[in-house]
């Protein structure tokens, strides 16, 4: 007499088969995975090796099989050989001790809209998310009319590609986006979240958070395909950007922050244009050689927080210092004329041997930055003028390696 697990494996809608752990043969298969192979006029192969394309030995199978064990794999998607013809299947893997479950899908042509009417549809819970896939051998990306819809594009104007993705990413954002994606393909990860900025139809950037999930796997572990959704942040973005404008101190470095600054700065504006004094400002990036971009955040951290206090401690009272990006500081000199502006800021790229130790043991190096000057009122006579001329001589000053630049 059979079983209920047995009756219930045979009649269940899902195409499946059982697979001995330690061996890799086909135990058992239900009434939907032998019609599968009936309508090619075939049968189910008796192995592994002789059912899936991938599988060049019965070592791929144990192999295959110690990653569904230990978790790493869950979905797998390999060409499974039906009669003649090579089907792209997803297969569900499931450890069941001395066996595996495997339960089968035909993913030549996954179904978008299907994807949103399933378990995924807790993505779309908010009507700013949007869910997409990407195929990553193919770099097919399909996107769900929620992405078109969040974007404000004709859904066949809907990227495409990861090359048409980040044509709409922000400039200075795309690096991000795509390091973080590339780690998590590299890496075989289940999943990575990122914060970035996107380009929509009617030509605004807006802050998006996307989520990406592997969702089918190759028996090497490799990732076949990867679904997400991307949330629109933009409300949050700006309450946070209020927030840090309100704030006196950086968490970071306890220097001012931009908010608290700018009453600081325009403050020594006033006064150098009452008393006809000069007043300099400096842009100081602390990573001109990105160097700081390539290590991990903790370490990048320390080594902000580093150089921040070293600053600090090499600057006049009346000087006042301010972090206005993550790795970018604003400084202003009053009552200070170009000429020693620059013998100041020399110092701060020529640490004596003892603040030498300190800084390189903080991550920090004083080689990265690259400092630009710019002078009232030459170069601007507001600060946002100012601010704008200090960070131009920077970019010029990294386009011809100086450190030190002169707008």
């Amino acid at each position: 007499m059979n079983t209920p697990f047995e009756l219930a494996f045979k009649y269940m809608p899902t195409p499946a088969f059982i697979i001995e752990s330690a061996t890799g043969k086909l135990m058992s298969y239900n009434r939907n995975f032998e019609i599968l192979f009936e309508n090619f006029n075939a049968t189910p192969s008796s192995t592994w090796e002789s059912l899936c394309e991938d599988a060049a030995s019965p070592d791929d199978w144990l192999t295959l099989n110690k990653k569904i064990q230990n978790g790493s794999i869950e979905r797998c998607e390999s060409l499974i050989r039906v009669g003649d013809k090579l089907i792209n299947m997803q297969l569900e893997m499931r450890h069941l001790g001395e066996s595996v479950l495997a339960c089968v899908y035909n993913t030549d042509h996954m179904d978008l809209s299907a994807a949103e009417n399933t378990l995924l549809k807790f993505a779309l819970t908010e009507s700013s998310a949007g869910l997409w896939i990407w195929e990553t051998e193919s770099d097919l990306v399909s996107c769900s009319k929620s992405i078109a819809t969040l974007l404000n594009y004709p859904l066949d104007k809907t990227p495409r590609s990861t090359v048409e993705w980040h044509k709409i990413v922000h400039p200075d954002d795309v690096k991000k986006l795509a390091t973080v994606v590339n780690e998590h393909v590299a890496l075989n990860q289940d999943y990575y979240e990122v914060e970035y900025r996107i380009l929509t139809g009617d030509q605004r950037y807006l802050w998006v958070k996307e989520r990406g999930r592997s969702y089918t796997k190759g028996p090497d572990g490799s990732i076949k395909k990867i679904i997400g959704f991307m949330v629109d942040i933009s409300h949050q973005k700006a309450l946070e950007e209020h927030l840090r404008n309100q704030a006196t101190f950086d968490e970071l470095t306890g220097l001012l922050t931009r908010g608290a600054a700018l009453t600081h700065f325009k403050k020594q504006l006033g006064l150098a244009k009452r008393q006809y004094t000069p007043l300099t400002m400096a842009k100081i990036n602390l990573d001109a050689n990105e160097r700081l971009s390539k290590l991990p955040m903790e370490a990048r951290n320390i080594a902000i927080q580093t150089s921040a206090r070293y600053i600090y401690k090499k600057i006049r009272e009346a000087d006042v210092l301010a972090r206005v990006e993550p790795d970018k500081l604003l400084l202003l000199l009053p009552n200070t004329s170009v000429k020693d502006a620059k013998t100041l800021l020399k110092h701060l790229i020529t640490p004596t041997e003892d603040e030498k130790s300190i800084l390189f043991e903080g991550n920090s190096d004083p080689m990265d930055f690259c400092i630009g000057i710019a002078a009232f009122p030459e170069d601007g006579e507001t600060i946002e003028e100012l601010a704008l001329s200090a960070n131009q001589a920077v970019e010029n000053g990294q386009a011809t390696c100086k450190q030190i630049m002169v707008n």
